[in-house]
């Protein structure tokens, strides 16, 4: 589906580690839609403007009908993993999904249920969590291991913490949809933390990897483009895709210390510090945070043992030191200086320049010294989709278009719902059209692509029923712009 997406967005202040998903502001952002209590803000404590006000009542009206429809026919709406828009399905299907999960990863530890008889429970299990992280920073500061404005930039805010919460959304890209874990961290007691030490060493890593890392999907067409002038790219050129999504929910946390000790060790200059904090300190920090990953579902609390939270600054950057640093003389073969290493949140894409066996070979080799599979490989060739490009290399030259990734749940048409839940092509269709003409623009390489790309367009338009005209004024307006 086209869209308006987080790619497309020219808003950089967001910390595009991670993806939207993470990012809600709201508590009520973790209800599930078919229960709870819907109110996009608080409209009694909040300062608004007459319109505001009545923007936001208009709005919790709808999604008050949303909720009551949904109980009513016993379905349940979610988030659809890395897209836009909605995925609807029976309540006890969905339930069967997030249970089975549950069931099987090995990655979180039940802790306790909350109850009646014991109400004060996880405020004071967020008191203790807030004290020894509290107790760790003052210790850190006291003893000089970081700086007042370090300490600062880690703390906690005591008027707006608050724990974390897991929730699902459904991927509607793999067979069957199966759920994906969430975790909501903005407010955690270790946030901060996560903050300031996934940019530290996400930073490290790109420097010593030579690795982009790139906010938006059109970046790697200019990434490209220099590859190509700078005469790396070869009629044999091939690229490569991979994802970590699993490992971020499985990795050992002792491997992954070792990993990023021997990273730091490795990079950091003979007086191991780095912003004046030494290597033991950078190491206690992010045991610290991997220790207190705790946080509730379905008023039950758990904790993580194993990988880190979803929606942790820490994740990514951890994730790709434990990669490349577990087996550094081997992968350094695969992640060559002279090649592209492109990372892009959860996702990664680089170039090779030697045979597809060799590589492969690399790779198999790779994954059986780690103590488990690591490196997801979506995708091998001299054409290949990543995120929402397709990228092919004919005869040395890059070409390149949109992908359209296939969805399972055949665009589910929410046409007895108010408007609210409507995909962004019925609520405001202009914007939608503006937003997929200026990527087919800024994505097809050929006028070949870009006019089927534009066909592609109008039958998304055909299937909702908007007429052939605003598309045809939509056209002629944004390439009078060019």
């Amino acid at each position: 589906m086209i869209g308006s997406s987080d790619d497309d967005s020219d808003n950089d202040t967001d910390d595009k580690e991670i993806t939207y998903h993470h990012k809600e502001t709201s508590d009520e952002k973790k209800i599930h839609w078919s229960d709870g209590v819907y109110l996009p803000q608080d409209v009694y404590s909040q300062y608004m403007t007459r319109f505001e006000r009545r923007q936001a009542c208009y709005y919790h009206e709808q999604l008050q009908e949303v909720r009551q429809q949904l109980r009513n026919e016993n379905l349940i709406l979610r988030p659809i993993y890395k897209d836009i828009g909605y995925h609807m399905e029976p309540v006890n299907t969905f339930h069967h999904k997030v249970n089975q999960f549950m069931n099987q990863t090995n990655s979180y530890s039940f802790v306790f249920k909350l109850s009646r008889s014991y109400p004060t429970a996880s405020q004071n299990h967020l008191a203790k969590m807030v004290e020894r992280i509290e107790t760790t920073l003052n210790n850190l500061l006291t003893s000089k291991s970081i700086n007042e404005t370090q300490y600062m930039a880690m703390k906690i805010d005591r008027s707006t913490v608050r724990m974390n919460y897991l929730y699902f959304v459904s991927d509607t890209h793999k067979e069957d949809i199966p759920v994906q874990p969430i975790i909501v961290c903005n407010n955690g007691p270790t946030n901060s933390i996560s903050r300031y030490l996934g940019r530290l060493l996400g930073l490290l890593f790109n420097d010593a990897t030579h690795c982009k890392k790139f906010h938006k999907a059109y970046n790697v067409i200019h990434a490209l483009n220099f590859y190509q002038k700078s005469g790396q790219l070869r009629p044999t050129t091939l690229f490569v895709s991979f994802n970590i999504d699993d490992l971020c929910l499985k990795f050992s946390h002792q491997q992954v210390i070792n990993a990023l000790e021997n990273f730091l060790n490795f990079y950091i200059s003979s007086d191991h510090s780095i912003q004046g904090m030494k290597i033991s300190t950078i190491l206690e920090l992010v045991r610290l945070v991997l220790d207190e990953q705790y946080f509730f579902y379905n008023y039950k609390l758990y904790r993580q043992t194993a990988g880190c939270a979803s929606g942790s600054s820490l994740t990514i950057p951890l994730v790709y030191i434990y990669l490349y640093y577990w087996q550094r003389d081997l992968l350094e073969e695969l992640i060559n200086k002279n090649e592209l290493f492109i990372r892009y949140q959860d996702e990664a894409f680089i170039t090779w320049n030697r045979s597809e066996d060799e590589l492969r070979t690399i790779l198999a080799t790779a994954n059986s010294q780690f103590p488990q599979s690591m490196w997801n490989i979506t995708h091998i060739g001299s054409t290949i989709d990543f995120r929402d490009l397709h990228i092919s290399n004919q005869n040395g030259v890059f070409r390149t278009s949109i992908y359209h990734a296939h969805m399972y749940n055949n665009k589910q048409l929410f046409t007895t719902f108010p408007d609210i839940i409507q995909p962004p092509i019925k609520q405001n269709t202009w914007k939608w059209l503006r937003a997929a003409m200026l990527k087919a623009i800024r994505y097809c390489s050929t006028p070949d692509t870009f006019h089927e790309d534009r066909l592609h367009i109008q039958w998304e338009l055909q299937f909702y029923k908007i007429p052939d005209t605003v598309f045809q004024e939509a056209h002629n307006e944004i390439l009078e712009d060019f």
